[in-house]
């Protein structure tokens, strides 16, 4: 079997991570280009082209772990256009242009994959497209951001938002900026994605009402959590006061929890960690491993 060429967009915590599974790991694929701003940087692979993002247009995958809109969508672009398979874990790219590049792929018969989008190693978008093809999804509900898990926990425990905020920017749960987090589309932007599977049909992050957590107040003792909650009709991000035997009051640090209601079936489950270096590139590997075995998956694929 001749071995995928893998060009890589992006060299941080997840990008590396990803690196050091491609040269170690069972698949038939080559690490042969890396494009990353910083090209002086001491950790980067030896024996690989160290170049701009359009390097990777020369390999057989694209794999985009760089975030952000402007120059993934340009990317995405190029590559889809071209038949090849895109892999990202760029949910604000998923959320946002979803739907024209699922219809770029099918056109050029090339392949769109973003299994690290949502729930980092937890396998919460193939969950929900097994259980979409299995049956009628009728709710999906989750806390699926650890930012405000973390924040939320510790004003349950007494500290005032600010002071959970610092303690979370400290423990790495946190950025300097975390609006994105605490404001909640990084929520709804996950959330967005996992209704577009559910449903077939794919949908925005603008199509989602959102509430965010600053300026929340919150008792010692209460169970709060950044709700995610989508049926077919509609789709919100909230703080929801939550019963200690709520599933959703139990995630803490950076565990995710995803409920998906299926008519005459019931409820599923899926936890896990929702970030994390290691686990999040291992979602990035298991889409490389469905190219190797020939797949060619769309994602929001109406076919």
């Amino acid at each position: 079997m001749e071995r995928l060429r893998i060009g890589l967009i992006g060299w941080g915590t997840v990008g590396s991570a990803v690196g050091e599974l491609v040269r170690g790991g069972p698949l038939p694929v080559t690490l042969v280009s890396v494009a990353v701003r910083d090209r002086q940087r001491p950790d980067l692979p030896k024996g690989v082209e160290i170049g701009a993002p359009e390097a990777a247009l020369e390999a057989d995958v694209v794999v985009e772990l760089a975030g952000g809109l402007d120059g993934p969508l340009a990317w995405a672009r190029q590559a889809l256009d071209r038949g090849m398979p895109y892999v990202t874990a760029n949910k604000a790219l998923l959320a946002t242009h979803g739907k024209e590049l699922a219809e770029l792929a099918e056109r050029r018969v090339a392949a769109l994959l973003g299994s690290a989008s949502v729930g980092g190693g937890t396998p919460m978008i193939e969950t929900v497209a097994h259980l979409a093809a299995t049956g009628d999804i009728e709710h999906i509900r989750g806390v699926v951001n650890a930012t405000t898990t973390y924040i939320l926990s510790a004003m349950g425990e007494g500290r005032t938002y600010d002071e959970a905020l610092g303690e979370a920017q400290e423990a790495g749960y946190a950025e300097a900026d975390p609006s994105f987090d605490v404001d909640g589309r990084d929520a709804a932007q996950k959330l967005a994605i996992l209704a577009s599977v559910a449903w077939g049909k794919w949908r925005p992050e603008s199509d989602v009402t959102v509430e965010g957590i600053v300026g929340l107040d919150v008792e010692p003792g209460q169970n709060i959590r950044l709700v995610a909650d989508a049926t077919k009709d509609g789709m919100s991000v909230k703080p929801a006061s939550l019963d200690r035997s709520d599933p959703m009051a139990r995630a803490a640090g950076v565990e995710n929890v995803l409920e998906i209601t299926v008519a005459d079936a019931g409820v599923f489950r899926v936890s896990g960690p929702g970030a994390g270096g290691r686990v999040t590139a291992g979602a990035v590997y298991a889409d490389l491993a469905r190219l190797v075995a020939g797949e060619r998956p769309i994602l929001f694929s109406q076919g």
